[in-house]
Parts: C-alpha cells; structure tokens; sequence
C-alpha cells in the first residue's frame, strides 16, 4: 500500500513538473529573493572548489549551473526526464534517477545537494531513505545541504495574496499547519511536505548528520514581496538578519549536516 501510495506521489509529481517551467519561475521577478538566498546561504557550506557535488532533484540546471561557474564539479540526478533532458542541453551530466535509491557508489561525492526532494517526499519514511542515501554517496566529513519547505509558507502567501476570508482555503491551511500536510488540496499539495525547522533538525540528526544547522531562506517578508516585487531588496535585508532569528517565518528552510 505505501509503495502504491509514493508511485501515485511520484506520477503526480512528473505530470506536474513536465507542464512547468522551473526556469521561468526562478528567473521571475517574484521569486528573486528565494533564487539569490538560494545562491548566497549555501556557499557559507560548500568546500572551495573544486569539490565534487551531486545536485538530488537539480530539475533543469539554472543552479546547477551556476556552480559549476564557480568551479564545481556537479551532476544532476533528477526523477522528471524533462529537466534531465534541459539540464543535458546546458551541457550539465544529469539522469534520470531517485533520491530514494541513488546509484553513485558509496563515499563517491564531496557534497550532496537535496534541494527539492525532501519537500516533495510526504511519508517520513521515504524522506529518512532520501537522507540515507545522501549521507552513503557523501565522503566523510562532507556536507549535506537540504531544502524544505516552511509549515507558515502557504499562511503567509495566503496572506499577503488574500483570500483568508474563504473558509475553505483556511480549512486547508489549517491541515498543513497541523500536520504538514493537505491530502485534500491541489495536487501539488497532495505531493508537498512542510517542515517545522525542529521537525527538520531532528529528520536530519537521526540520519546521522552532526554540525545541523537551519536557516530561512526569504525571511519574514518574502510572501509579500511575491506579490510587490519593489520590496525585494528590503526583503533580502530582512531575511539575513531574520535567518537564524526566526527560520519558520520563511517560505523555504535551508539546512546542512556533516557527514560521518
């Protein structure tokens, strides 16, 4: 039953993203404080280059890269063959694969980047996999570098969008705030997971992961500035202050751990 219920997850999850556009979406004005923290937070993390990285769920390649601008050695595993297929067209190594079940060899890579799985696997049981898959393919001492989505994330867009006067979507936002989880949402929501950052700490402790820590990646005014583009700036400067202050606050968490 539970593999039947990740197969349906997984269908769901490619029909979605083979429709998309995950380039158009990040090079969009709305989403540019998510597209610079993203750059910004996880260079703290990263070995000089060269390293070798392993880019989970690298989808299309616009970040992949970028580091590899920077002077990675990076490769993309990602499940929808259409971002296989554009990230090959920018001459990136990618293929098809799942972080469930990675085929690189163990110790075989300096840094693991999960940057979209965990947020896209609902069953703690197949996140934990995703994790410990992670932790096999990373060298000693190497980092693992996540991306989750916050539990206040769809609140606060409701938020500064409107439409909290409905009493369905509040319905909605209240499942997700209670469990993470909308089951009964848009099919994107049926294939979502969001995190608390203590529920994300601890998922990451027991793979094993030392050295863990969370950041918030738009800070507490990144909702509003997906819908007033002119706050981006004053959203980014919020969000590096807020980053450790108050992580929950933001749309998406970063986090890392160190590798045994």
């Amino acid at each position: 039953m539970a593999k039947d219920r990740a197969a349906d997850a997984d269908s769901v999850l490619r029909r979605l993203y083979e429709a998309g556009d995950e380039d158009a979406r990040m090079a969009a004005a709305q989403n540019e404080v998510e597209w610079r923290r993203t750059g910004e937070v996880p260079r703290r993390w990263l070995p000089d280059p060269p390293a070798r990285l392993l880019d989970v769920g690298g989808a299309s390649g616009r970040y992949t890269e970028w580091l590899i601008r920077l002077g990675y050695e990076v490769s993309i595993v990602d499940l929808v063959a259409r971002h296989v297929d554009q990230a090959r067209a920018r001459g990136i190594s990618a293929k098809i694969g799942d972080a469930r079940d990675l085929t690189h060899a163990a110790d075989s890579v300096d840094v693991v980047l999960l940057m979209g799985p965990l947020y896209h696997l609902p069953s703690a049981a197949d996140r934990a996999r995703a994790l410990s898959e992670a932790v096999r393919v990373c060298r000693g001492g190497g980092q693992i570098i996540v991306a989750a989505m916050s539990r206040w994330a769809k609140p606060a867009v409701r938020a500064a969008r409107g439409g909290l006067h409905d009493v369905e979507i509040r319905r909605h936002l209240a499942a997700i705030l209670r469990t993470g989880r909308d089951v009964a949402g848009s099919d994107f929501d049926r294939v979502s997971y969001n995190h608390d950052p203590g529920e994300l700490v601890t998922e990451l402790e027991t793979a094993g992961l030392r050295d863990v820590e969370i950041l918030g990646v738009e800070g507490p005014l990144g909702a509003a500035a997906r819908v007033d583009t002119r706050l981006n700036d004053y959203a980014l400067r919020t969000a590096r202050i807020a980053e450790s202050l108050a992580p929950h606050l933001s749309i998406h968490l970063l986090g890392r751990g160190r590798a045994d």
